[in-house]
């Protein structure tokens, strides 16, 4: 696969930024060290041209905006659900409510995030500058009742995201609280924030000091021996084990550049909404646009020149690579995978 031509079969997966329009102002959110944002919607036309142009199987619809400030996202989410294409979608909760509410619940994704990025009010306002801690938690709520009481789109799933950071490494008790609190959820996800950047400091900040880490690591081993049950003494351990990757200097560190095999270029692309493509999402304001698709066919961009020369250069020199030689991705696993499959075929 990675040694043939590179230029595959059109993308299984597409991950759309509808809309570069959020109302908040997240400390981990590359929008705030992004140009342009707050600029463009992508047009209700445009999205089930694209569509219907590749026909992937899977589609987020995720970027750098808030999906339900796009007026056109429940249209969007029908048009690929009548396809019987795949979807997820995260929100950060301000508008579910009203009118938005009954038009969500009614055009679920398969796959729906609530971003939670605190345990209790002060931590998630920190965090989440603009955000209504109690709002978003009773939003979220209501969603959860509508669904239970079957009016909503059924055989859906609805997780919790949580990016861990120094603002909020000792919130695991408060956090395990309020998913308990929340019946309905059917997961919960924890992603360390990372520096991903080529000079490794636009979010150093967020990440805590090592003996931070070790600190609330002695904490958690006590919370995990006195836990009520086994679902608590999970939820902890996961806590640690989560923490514990800023421990170790991995592969994607500005001091360590990464050199593991990466398969996304060749079954899935990124699009913004002002028609960008770009090979993922953590190469968003990066150098690599491999075409607009304003300009010129998906189908053009995705066989085209910039996309072939990036991917041989992903192959043969990632660490020299901007962007990706800071990034953690790893599918050497799933490459000895593929290389069984061969065999077996």
């Amino acid at each position: 696969m990675l040694s043939a031509d590179p230029a595959p079969p059109l993308p299984v997966r597409l991950q759309v930024e509808t809309t570069d329009v959020c109302n908040l102002k997240c400390r981990m959110c590359t929008r705030e060290v992004v140009d342009g944002m707050n600029t463009r919607t992508m047009s209700l036309e445009q999205f089930q041209g694209m569509v219907d142009e590749i026909s992937p199987y899977y589609v987020t619809l995720n970027g750098l905006g808030e999906p339900l400030i796009d007026r056109t996202i429940f249209q969007k989410l029908e048009f690929l659900h009548d396809r019987g294409v795949m979807t997820a979608m995260p929100t950060n909760g301000t508008y579910i409510r009203g009118d938005k509410l009954e038009k969500l619940a009614q055009n679920l994704p398969d796959t729906l995030t609530f971003s939670i990025d605190g345990g209790h009010k002060d931590s998630f306002e920190y965090i989440r500058l603009l955000g209504n801690f109690d709002q978003v938690i009773t939003n979220y709520r209501a969603l959860l009742r509508r669904r239970a009481e079957g009016e909503a789109r059924p055989n859906t799933k609805v997780q919790v995201l949580c990016a861990l950071q120094k603002a909020n490494l000792w919130d695991y008790r408060h956090m395990y609280q309020l998913k308990k609190s929340m019946a309905g959820v059917d997961s919960f996800s924890l992603v360390p924030v990372f520096d991903y950047d080529a000079e490794g400091h636009t979010f150093a900040e967020l990440i805590p000091a090592r003996e931070d880490v070790l600190r609330v690591h002695a904490e958690l081993d006590k919370a995990i021996s006195d836990a009520g049950d086994a679902e608590e003494a999970e939820f902890y351990r996961n806590w640690k084990a989560a923490s514990s990757v800023w421990l170790d200097q991995r592969p994607g560190s500005a001091t360590q550049p990464c050199t593991n095999s990466c398969l996304v270029p060749w079954y899935s692309a990124y699009i913004d909404a002002k028609g960008r493509v770009y090979p993922c999402c953590y190469l968003t304001n990066s150098p690599h646009v491999m075409g607009n698709i304003n300009e010129r066919s998906f189908s053009e961009i995705w066989q085209g020149e910039p996309y072939r020369n990036f991917r041989r250069a992903l192959v043969s020199d990632r660490r020299n690579l901007t962007g990706c030689k800071t990034c953690s991705r790893n599918d050497d696993g799933r490459l000895r995978q593929l290389g069984h499959f061969k065999i077996i075929l």
